[in-house]
């Protein structure tokens, strides 16, 4: 993986400005601990009250999970979800068991670990390839949907050799694909609350870019523009929508906020497609630079301010009743 795909996930200095300043305006004192080699002496030091996670992680297969695992050793509350949600969430054929265990429906799928791998009986083409570790779209495009075996055995080679990891090969729906926001928690009788719903406009991006919200799509074609938030869906089908989610995000238990994706194919059938346990959340309206989770909050009447606050409050409500 080349340093480009992997800087896509880190935060700009804007969004830090940003989260310093909600922070600050609900009255707290702000202090910005950098996520690397030291950031464990630094937190001993320091010992915050709550940690704002929005760390990606140095590397590994569970990166995500890193700043979480530090904060439990040394009893440090924390915004967001655990050690293993993060790591499971990180980790696409994983959590696709998990659902497929707990009757959530997603995608057929195998796991490919070398080239001479057979494909699973039954699974049927179009079938899309996945580096197994990645976020934010990493090492998917268009091409990575394969129509036939040798295709298949020319893009997984490519892609084993790329990301030096194993790759998810799953049935490729085409169809609509819907991005769902979640905050807050399962508890006391209370469950997390749904942002509106977003909806991903395939006909406003370049056609040779087809119907995957890619890479490619996610950086260099990317507008807000190409988003439906609220989604122009039925009623029946955004309440659906909405308990798939909250199923998704109890069974992989999240914490505090969560975006969860799906695709529904032309029978209207819903497919798991991914959860991100830390949603991303640049917020730079100038520029037009807007994740998915901000842009929710602001179709739903809020800014960035409110995001951080509601949040917030929702870690510290979980730690009152832990």
């Amino acid at each position: 993986m080349s340093d480009d795909e992997f800087n896509v996930e880190f935060e700009p200095q804007d969004t830090i400005d940003k989260v310093k300043y909600a922070i600050e305006k609900m009255g707290h004192k702000y202090v910005q601990l950098e996520a690397d080699y030291c950031f464990y002496d630094n937190l001993k030091k320091t010992r915050p009250d709550l940690v704002l996670n929005r760390a990606e992680g140095l590397g590994g297969e569970s990166r995500e999970s890193h700043i979480p695992a530090f904060c439990e050793m040394l009893g440090v509350p924390y915004v967001g979800s655990g050690v293993m949600a993060n790591a499971i969430g990180l980790d696409k054929p994983t959590t696709k068991m998990i659902l497929e265990y707990h009757g959530l429906k997603t995608s057929p799928f195998q796991v490919f670990y070398s080239i001479s791998d057979p494909i699973r009986p039954g699974l049927k083409f179009p079938l899309i390839l996945k580096p197994s570790h990645e976020g934010s779209s990493i090492g998917i495009n268009w091409d990575n949907v394969v129509h036939d075996e040798e295709k298949l055995r020319v893009k997984l080679r490519e892609m084993l050799e790329t990301y030096d990891q194993p790759i998810l090969c799953e049935e490729f729906i085409d169809g609509r694909e819907f991005s769902v926001g979640l905050y807050g928690n399962f508890s006391s009788g209370r469950e997390p609350s749904i942002l509106p719903i977003l909806e991903v406009d395939f006909s406003k991006f370049p056609k040779e870019l087809g119907n995957v919200l890619g890479q490619k799509a996610k950086t260099i074609f990317d507008s807000s523009k190409n988003y439906l938030c609220p989604a122009p869906i039925s009623e029946e089908l955004r309440a659906r929508i909405e308990k798939e989610a909250k199923r998704a995000f109890r069974v992989l238990n999240c914490k505090d906020w969560a975006r969860i994706d799906y695709r529904m194919n032309k029978a209207n059938e819903l497919f798991f497609l991914e959860v991100n346990t830390l949603p991303g959340i640049d917020y730079n309206v100038e520029h037009d630079e807007l994740s998915f989770y901000p842009m929710m909050w602001y179709a739903a009447g809020m800014d960035f301010n409110d995001m951080i606050q509601k949040v917030v409050e929702a870690a510290l409500e979980r730690y009152a009743t832990m």
